[in-house]
């Protein structure tokens, strides 16, 4: 009876160790680098009504509800996109929204950065760019972040750093393209 027990005991280890193994494998890295070029985020999440809310006062985006005349005369979800992203800890899921057609550009698009806080989203940045990338580096707590555009004669490079409210230029750049 022992030996049974301790039989079942290991295929029920070697059964969960495989499981969860598996369940490692299917969870996809956390994503730090968006551009204009990709057409979908990869693993988009559905846009909180109070993100939605925020967004909806932004200028770019009530200058397209102007032209655009929705039904009802309210911005409909389908003009973002969003996925999570982790600018302070694991714990802790942030947005990183783009813009879908009709506020998305041709060679930029338009990204706003949202922050989950425990009284609910806050905006701490939005600004144009072809690429946003998420770096490694740290400013208050919050990762910092790098934005670029370009045109047929010159990249802009803006790196953006967390004031403890919102993210603000710290360092940016023009050079024409070699």
């Amino acid at each position: 009876m022992n030996a049974r027990r301790l039989v079942l005991g290991v295929c029920l280890i070697a059964t969960t160790t495989t499981w969860v193994e598996s369940q490692k494998r299917t969870v996809p890295p956390p994503q730090d680098h968006f551009s204009a070029e990709d057409e979908t985020l990869p693993n988009p999440v559905p846009l909180p009504n109070d993100v939605l809310a925020l967004l909806e006062k932004e200028k770019r985006v009530q200058d397209a509800l102007q032209n655009e005349n929705p039904p009802g005369n309210k911005v409909p979800a389908s003009w973002f996109s969003a996925t999570e992203v982790h600018l302070s800890s694991q714990a802790q899921p942030d947005l990183v929204v783009r813009a879908e057609p009709p506020l998305s550009g041709a060679n930029i698009d338009y990204f706003w950065v949202v922050r989950n806080t425990a009284s609910g989203h806050a905006l701490v940045l939005a600004a144009p760019a072809h690429d946003l990338e998420i770096r490694a580096g740290r400013s208050n707590g919050y990762r910092d972040i790098e934005m670029v555009a370009m045109t047929s004669r010159e990249i802009h490079t803006v790196l953006y750093r967390f004031d403890g409210q919102r993210y603000v230029v710290y360092r940016e750049k023009t050079e024409p393209i070699r």
